[in-house]
């Protein structure tokens, strides 16, 4: 459904994107997630027709974005920062949606308006987080058939950002709508994502099923019968090591049923595997590529 081949952006003189490739599927629910620019916010801007690309294509539904008003049609865009006409009140910009938008659903719009409860006030007199479930509303009502959201929670409180998420997988599951959200926020992610991609200084460094990598990075907890061997120490697999006195805990990445046949060998008293949550993933994952652990935003 988004196909992204060889992209890449500059801005300011400097390059923010950097040969970056992505393939969405019809129908799933996308995660980008990365440190503080790496180039997410780019990215999607580039996804939507914002920015043009130096080089590269970006498809959707088998066509380009570039000057394609009937792509960016089926398109719901909710930006980190929500531009609206500050002196139009809730209904005047949804009127402004109903006469652009040629797939407006006015029952959908209805029913939305009950979750969302807007008071209808100009927009410059909405708060931050109003002004964001303003974009949901409206863009929901548009019938999209691409949803891209960057930072789509950000300023809501748990109750209305619980109702997002799930507005979010209705949509999905009823419409076959095709998701791509970006957020720090990584408990949502691993709730509702089935795909995600990481980001870090411009390229993807990962793009994979959220399941698979899951099941590929995974912390073992060791007791070894005496010092921790010096092969293990140093397997080319392990991102990070842990100690608390005799208990080991490592976090390994790719091939563990090598790591562990290698561990067996040292007959240890204690080897067992726990599952990580995607932020601890992410976590070691951007570790592993030099970004220092104390200096990530989550």
């Amino acid at each position: 459904m988004i196909k992204v081949t060889n992209l890449e952006k500059s801005l300011g003189g400097s390059k923010i994107l950097n040969n970056i490739n992505l393939n969405i599927e019809k129908g799933s629910i996308y995660g980008l997630i990365g440190p503080n620019g790496a180039g997410k916010t780019t990215l999607i801007k580039t996804l939507v027709g914002i920015y043009e690309p130096e080089a590269g294509k970006v498809m959707i539904n088998g066509e380009s974005i570039k000057e394609n008003t009937k792509i960016k049609s089926r398109i719901g865009y909710v930006s980190d920062f929500q531009y609206f006409y500050p002196n139009f009140t809730v209904s005047e910009m949804a009127w402004f949606y109903r006469n652009t938008y040629p797939m407006w659903n006015e029952e959908k719009y209805n029913s939305l308006k009950n979750i969302f409860k807007l008071p209808n006030k100009k927009i410059k007199r909405l708060s931050k987080g109003m002004k964001t479930q303003l974009s949901l509303l409206l863009n929901l009502s548009i019938s999209p058939e691409v949803l891209i959201l960057d930072e789509p929670t950000s300023g809501l409180d748990p109750v209305i950002r619980r109702k997002v998420l799930n507005l979010i997988v209705d949509e999905v599951s009823i419409n076959n709508t095709t998701v791509l959200t970006s957020t720090h926020n990584l408990l949502e992610l691993e709730q509702i994502c089935d795909h995600i991609g990481i980001m870090y200084n411009g390229e993807i460094l990962l793009e994979e099923n959220i399941d698979e990598i899951k099941s590929k990075v995974r912390k073992i907890q060791v007791v070894f019968n005496g010092t921790i061997p010096e092969e293990i120490k140093n397997h080319k697999d392990v991102l990070h090591i842990d100690y608390k006195g005799k208990v080991y805990q490592f976090v390994v990445n790719d091939n563990l049923d090598e790591f562990i046949e290698e561990t067996k060998k040292y007959n240890p008293i204690l080897l067992e595997m726990i599952d990580m949550s995607l932020e601890e993933i992410f976590i070691y994952k951007m570790g592993g590529v030099g970004y220092a652990f104390e200096d990530i935003t989550l």
